[in-house]
């Protein structure tokens, strides 16, 4: 079997990507979404942590992403010990709104009412959004 050899074109041939994307290295490509993604991390501070009670029904976890839902249409996410990070799309609002909200909700959150949320939290968007651990 010959083998052809490409010698210009994109990476538009092998996926169909949003009018958003420019090419630019680091920007979110977004094969299957309707929209543009936006990538959050929402950090604790003060030396809080998200702990297995966190992430159950009513929990901080759950309260944090119905924050971010009310106007975003979450895609996924993942909850570290001290972060959460989240991809988002149809969003109309930014890190700094969605972080407004979740400050918000001040003290107790979750089930265990361990996570304050009033001025520790904070919500930044990433660049890019890192799939891998390194």
């Amino acid at each position: 079997m010959a083998i052809v050899t490409r010698v210009n074109g994109d990476a538009e041939g092998v996926v169909n990507f949003d009018s958003a994307t420019d090419g630019t290295l680091g920007t979110i490509v977004s094969t299957g979404l309707t929209k543009s993604p936006l990538a959050l991390r929402i950090a604790l501070g003060n030396s809080q942590t998200f702990d297995a009670d966190e992430s159950g029904v009513g929990g901080s976890v759950e309260t944090i992403l119905r924050q971010i839902a009310v106007d975003s249409t979450i895609v996924m996410y993942q909850v570290d010990s001290a972060a959460m990070s989240v991809l988002v799309e149809a969003t109309n609002g930014n890190a700094s709104v969605i972080q407004s909200r979740i400050q918000a909700l001040a003290a107790n959150v979750g089930v265990a009412g361990n996570i304050y949320a009033g001025g520790g939290v904070t919500v930044s968007s990433a660049v890019g959004f890192k799939i891998s651990a390194s």
